[in-house]
């Protein structure tokens, strides 16, 4: 017998639900969630897999300034919502987002 997995086919209403995803705009920046939640720019840096240098370039007001990249932002929305709405999230969601983290 051959239990080889293999690819399952998106239904149309997956591929709408993922290109909904691909197409969202972040709900907050870096700005944001550091006057949100009082983290300094080393724990941004973490959050976002980021080297401190590269975070301390996007609140940088000199010609050294650089935005952060999208996928940055996605992190620090994450985080958001682990912060704000954790216990509200299913147990398995909470379990994949925060493994180590005691029911």
């Amino acid at each position: 017998m051959n239990n080889r997995q293999f690819p399952r086919d998106l239904s149309f209403q997956q591929f709408a639900r993922l290109s909904a995803f691909i197409y969202a705009t972040p709900l907050l920046d870096h700005q944001q969630f550091i006057a949100k939640w009082d983290v300094n720019r080393r724990l941004v840096a973490e959050i976002c897999r980021a080297d401190l240098r590269t975070v301390n370039g996007w609140f940088s007001q000199s010609q050294l300034h650089q935005s952060p990249k999208t996928y940055h932002l996605w992190y620090l929305t994450f985080a958001d919502i682990i912060l704000e709405q954790f216990d509200e999230l299913p147990d398995f969601l909470q379990a994949l987002l925060c493994p180590d983290e005691e029911p």
